[in-house]
């Protein structure tokens, strides 16, 4: 019984590290207040209540982050973050999978072209159902 014991305390210790190891790693970038920005919009909710605003910001360093300021959209299983071509996720992107709420700014790989992937979506890969979405302008 004692063994059961400590094996148990080991893998809630394990769980709980894994889990906030996941979420350390969706924010990747702490907000870059010198960056330019590209483009942006305001989230619109589609499926799911969404909201908030995104940006695509360029860093003196001439990297380009997609901004998230304010997100708020509900939980559910399997959700990404893509840049698309339109709101039925043509051609995405994947930016983040899990994607959390708050603001924060992600990496966007080189060779967008933001002309063609101009929406900026909160799917749920699983069901394949778009929360929300923003146009970049």
């Amino acid at each position: 019984m004692h063994l059961r014991q400590i094996f148990f305390m080991i893998f809630s210790i394990s769980m709980i590290i894994g889990c906030s190891k996941d979420q350390a790693e969706t924010v990747i970038e702490e907000i870059d207040m010198t960056a330019a920005v590209l483009f942006s919009g305001s989230f619109s909710s589609e499926v799911h209540t969404t909201s908030g605003k995104v940006s695509v910001v360029k860093t003196t360093d001439g990297k380009n982050l997609l901004r998230l300021e304010g997100l708020i959209s509900d939980n559910g299983p399997d959700l990404r973050l893509y840049l698309a071509e339109d709101k039925k996720a043509l051609n995405a992107i994947e930016i983040v999978s899990k994607p959390k709420n708050g603001t924060y700014d992600l990496p966007i790989p080189s060779g967008v072209d933001y002309s063609k992937h101009k929406y900026v979506l909160i799917w749920c890969k699983q069901f394949t159902v778009l929360f929300g979405s923003a146009e970049l302008k």
